[in-house]
């Protein structure tokens, strides 16, 4: 009995530390998930701060595209006032 009991314990005792074993490698594959994942957020913060600096910036593009639209098309007016008049005067 005793030395059925001693089996036992011995049994026990492997399967614990192939627990033991498991558990250390699952505590490593966590630690570098977690890595992974503040890698992720921190870059995740970063495309974040791009796509609206990006979006500042195109609303400035667009503000001066129609500046620039006014400009020309003030230029066009007055282009063709000029031809009208230079048509007359000739």
């Amino acid at each position: 009995q005793v030395d059925a009991q001693l089996l036992v314990v011995q049994k026990l005792e492997e399967k614990e530390r192939g627990l033991q074993s498991s558990l250390a490698t699952v505590e490593k594959e966590l630690a570098l998930r977690s890595q992974a994942l503040e890698l992720n957020k921190r870059k995740a913060v970063e495309a974040a701060q791009l796509a609206e600096d990006l979006r500042a910036q195109g609303e400035h593009v667009q503000a001066r595209l129609r500046e620039l639209q006014a400009c020309a098309a003030e230029n066009q007016a007055a282009k063709e006032k000029e031809s009208l008049s230079l048509k007359r005067a000739q």
